[in-house]
């Protein structure tokens, strides 16, 4: 039985507060006053008898006991949301999906299966949200996100989730047309590792396959390099220099399409990995998930 002391202005706060890592924070995007976030946050903690944030100047960090609750009280809050969510489309009304995406399927994928959906019969408000695949699979297991479109994560992260493969994608790189390395002829490593090197953050999924490669080539140290997360950046400086582009190539399947960007013909390739849809395991998918998820499946099996 859950205590029927706990509110759900409770479960608000708090996870508000751990997802900002501040009650001034979280006050602000819940349209309260940092003293009511506080009041709720201590009520809480009074209830459960274990403290949930260790404060500081800073902001606030969870503790052990937090992170162990936000991971049950995420899933529970987000689960009520798509209760909400089902009877307003069985009333006739129109609940909201929110599905997390990479940017690289947000690019390639998504416009072309929402469009499908929505000529199928989808009413469901849709909100997409992009990021990297590691804050991602961290929202889903919290109930932010209904479901994930992006790589296979690593096993011990994958623990309640289940994956459904869709294709794999390989890492191109890309350079403006007329750039010196675009002659048509096969391309090495060392061919470029004298031009500026544009390539995913350390911490994106893609970027360890990356650097793997360059080591397998005796190309140890990398010191021009830009490490850029947002392609809007990197396609930008790509077109306007000599700069070579490593990266998904869902990023950039429309640019080479176009003819905007170039594909080099390297001769070392590399994978991404696979790409799917990431669910929690054991969660009955609304029937607006279920639209969405048909659409996903139909556009990937053209790629």
């Amino acid at each position: 039985m859950i205590d029927a002391r706990i509110k759900l202005r409770h479960i608000a706060c708090f996870l508000e507060v751990a997802a900002r890592s501040g009650f001034g924070r979280a006050a602000e995007a819940l349209h309260l006053t940092q003293p009511a976030v506080s009041r709720a946050i201590a009520e809480l903690e009074d209830i459960l008898g274990v403290p949930l944030f260790e404060r500081g100047r800073g902001g606030a960090v969870l503790t052990g006991e937090g992170v162990a609750f936000r991971a049950h009280a995420g899933a529970a809050f987000a689960e009520l949301g798509r209760g909400i969510d089902t009877l307003r489309q069985v009333g006739g009304g129109v609940g909201a999906l929110v599905v997390g995406v990479l940017p690289t399927v947000a690019a390639r994928i998504m416009p072309k299966a929402v469009q499908r959906a929505k000529a199928a019969g989808l009413a469901a408000s849709i909100v997409i949200e992009a990021g990297p695949n590691g804050w991602l699979i961290d929202q889903l297991k919290q109930g932010g996100l209904d479901l994930v479109v992006g790589r296979l994560a690593e096993p011990q992260v994958m623990m309640g989730l289940a994956f459904e493969h869709l294709y794999s994608e390989p890492i191109v790189f890309v350079v403006r047309p007329g750039h010196p390395a675009a002659t048509g002829r096969p391309v090495r490593l060392e061919d470029i590792a004298h031009h500026t090197l544009i390539m995913p953050a350390r911490g994106s999924i893609i970027r360890p396959e990356i650097d793997r490669l360059f080591i397998q080539e005796g190309i140890g140290r990398i010191d021009d390099r830009i490490e850029a997360v947002e392609p809007q950046f990197s396609r930008a400086y790509v077109r306007a220099s000599d700069a070579v582009w490593i990266i998904s190539h869902g990023v950039v399947a429309g640019d080479l399409d176009e003819g905007t960007l170039v594909r080099l013909p390297l001769s070392t390739s590399v994978s991404g990995g696979p790409v799917g849809l990431t669910t929690r395991a054991g969660h009955a998918p609304t029937s607006a998930a279920e639209q969405l998820v048909r659409a996903v499946r139909e556009v990937a099996r053209g790629l």
